[in-house]
């Protein structure tokens, strides 16, 4: 009986020996049958040809016939590894647009479609689960408009080297548009908090949270438009969950909430994505972080104790927004859905939520009325009491670009 792999496909194929072509699959393909099309077509003589599929996963004979239409092969044709240098093949190098821990970011435009990709290279990576890998994967799962594009991820396992292909957003981050403005108008603060806390509260019914929300991890689309997307989910987790060796304790400093770092968290909690939104919401509105200090150890006790600052240039409602974010016990604070009802946003956040819960499988989300987006039910395969606890000392991002923001000058 037939499948619909029995019928001719037609993929695009790279290589770093010859110019890329297009080929016609159907369910008897054979690895002789490529290399005979490939000498016939450009009078080279392949010694032992090596097939790979879009994410620079090997392939035998037999995977051929689950290759779709329309999908990436990359070949090698003298037995050798594929490595990174075969996204030039497809793509040119513009310029660099960033560099940080977790690599370099690139601007390359795709050499026969003409549009533009970030590149995202990343090198010594010691195993598919590393946090790069694990980035991708979780973008994979979030198509929203307000979270950014991923699309297409190669691992090069022997080279311990790793390739996310994005959307290219070019109008600049949020912590640009302040440094640049020093301050934006309310009416302005309302349209990007109300994305960002759309896009978080769609990341916590698939039950990913963020957890380093900043004013740089958060792109204009382009200039001129006000439609921001969330980026870098480097730190993302599951909630409800830690990882094996993993501490509660990340994040950029001038963004952590009180119980990270008290240490009271012992799981993975949307609480410090609402924690992060008032710090944004905060900086938006007054140009400058609401909790500082002269030295770490300052800004971490103000941070304990809430200790922030209003402006009577602000409304009461914004106030009283982030009046209801920044509480220190974080079963006391506002949720995610509780900030896209509020007055000042105007929104719609419970009836968005709702929406949210139809179609969604997560068996984290109990009932809205609570204060929390999530909570572990007690019937939760998840067992708070048998998590493994780890709490070294606070542990701060080499790139955490403390200065934010001298803005607050």
């Amino acid at each position: 009986m037939k499948t619909q792999f029995d019928k001719s496909r037609i993929v695009n194929v790279y290589s770093p020996n010859i110019p890329p072509f297009k080929l016609t699959l159907t369910f008897k393909t054979t690895f002789n049958d490529i290399r005979n099309q490939i000498i016939q077509g450009w009078s080279v003589i392949p010694k032992r040809i090596r097939i790979f599929n879009q994410n620079a996963h090997e392939l035998i004979e037999q995977d051929l016939q689950f290759v779709l239409d329309g999908n990436k092969l990359y070949i090698t044709l003298f037995g050798q590894d594929l490595d990174a240098s075969i996204i030039f093949q497809e793509y040119e190098i513009v310029s660099e647009i960033g560099k940080g821990g977790q690599g370099t970011v690139l601007l390359a435009r795709h050499k026969f479609i003409g549009s533009y990709v970030a590149v995202k290279i990343t090198r010594d990576i010691e195993d598919e689960d590393s946090i790069i890998k694990r980035e991708s994967k979780i973008l994979k799962e979030l198509l929203h408009r307000n979270i950014v594009k991923v699309f297409q991820t190669l691992f090069f396992s022997k080279a311990k080297e790793c390739i996310i292909i994005m959307e290219y957003l070019d109008g600049g981050s949020l912590l640009q548009l302040i440094r640049n403005k020093g301050t934006i108008t309310e009416q302005e603060a309302k349209i990007y908090i109300k994305q960002i806390a759309e896009a978080l509260l769609f990341c916590h019914s698939k039950t990913f949270v963020h957890r380093d929300l900043k004013l740089e991890n958060i792109m204009l689309v382009s200039q001129g438009n006000t439609q921001v997307k969330l980026i870098d989910f480097g730190l993302a987790g599951v909630a409800g969950t830690q990882r094996e060796n993993e501490t509660m304790n990340v994040g950029t400093l001038p963004y952590m909430p009180p119980e990270v770092l008290n240490g009271k968290l012992k799981f993975v909690s949307p609480c410090v994505d609402v924690w992060g939104v008032g710090v944004i919401m905060y900086s938006l509105l007054y140009g400058k972080l609401p909790f500082k200090g002269r030295t770490n150890e300052e800004k971490v006790n103000n941070i304990l104790q809430c200790n922030f600052q209003h402006d009577l240039s602000v409304s009461d409602d914004a106030k009283d927004l982030i009046n209801r974010i920044f509480v220190p016990k974080h079963n006391q604070r506002i949720s995610m859905q509780e900030i896209l009802a509020h007055r000042w946003i105007g929104g719609n956040g419970l009836l968005q939520f709702r929406r949210l819960l139809k179609k969604s499988d997560n068996p984290f989300i109990n009932n809205v009325k609570k204060k929390n987006d999530f909570e572990i039910r007690k019937k939760s395969v998840y067992d708070e009491q048998k998590v493994r606890i780890s709490l070294p000392l606070i542990r701060y991002r080499a790139n955490s670009q403390e200065t934010i923001i001298d803005i607050s000058k």
